[in-house]
């Protein structure tokens, strides 16, 4: 099982793009299979489905790390190996699918899309349809979002991308 909460953990897509517009792929930086951090995964229901080798969580699920919130109606979990018993040498994390409709929060920045999916094998975040990353005011739209946490490079692809970069904040205490 710690497996799959190693692997939930990095489904949970902390979307926020730094100091500049473009810079999606730092957002994902603290994804790492080798965090100390727990990860906490709530939701109404839990099935496992040994012969498919799929265990889906559904109904109000929330993953949590540190500050870091994933929510989603369901979440699907995928595994090669013998089980998705965390005892059962040989259980390995190889696709999470979140969605429809997944809200991820941390700090003032949020990601939202239809969908998501991490691909543990290719190391890869995927968010499409209707995502919209956000950070204080600045606001990036577009249909899919795709982060390659190997290289921590991101892009946004599919129709036309809208970008709202607004004004930098002002420090009350200057003025």
């Amino acid at each position: 099982m710690k497996r799959i909460l190693i692997a939930a953990a990095a489904a949970y897509l902390s979307a926020s793009f730094g100091a500049s517009a473009q810079d999606f792929a730092a957002a994902f930086s603290g994804f790492d299979a080798g965090s100390d951090a727990p990860i906490q995964i709530e939701a109404d229901q839990l099935e496992v489905r040994d012969t498919e080798k799929t265990a889906i969580y559904s109904g109000n699920v929330q993953v949590r790390q540190g500050d870091t919130v994933l929510e989603a109606p369901a979440l699907r979990v995928f595994y090669t190996g013998e089980g998705a018993n965390a005892e059962t040498p040989g259980a390995q994390v190889s696709r999470i699918e979140a969605g429809p409709g997944v809200l991820v929060r941390s700090g003032e920045q949020t990601a939202s899309s239809d969908r998501a999916v991490f691909d543990m094998g290719r190391d890869l975040i995927t968010m499409s349809g209707n995502v919209v990353l956000t950070q204080g005011s600045n606001v990036v739209r577009g249909e899919r979002l795709v982060v390659n946490l190997a290289t921590k490079e991101g892009r946004i692809e599919g129709g036309r991308v809208q970008t709202l970069i607004g004004p930098p904040e002002r420090d009350e205490a200057a003025q």
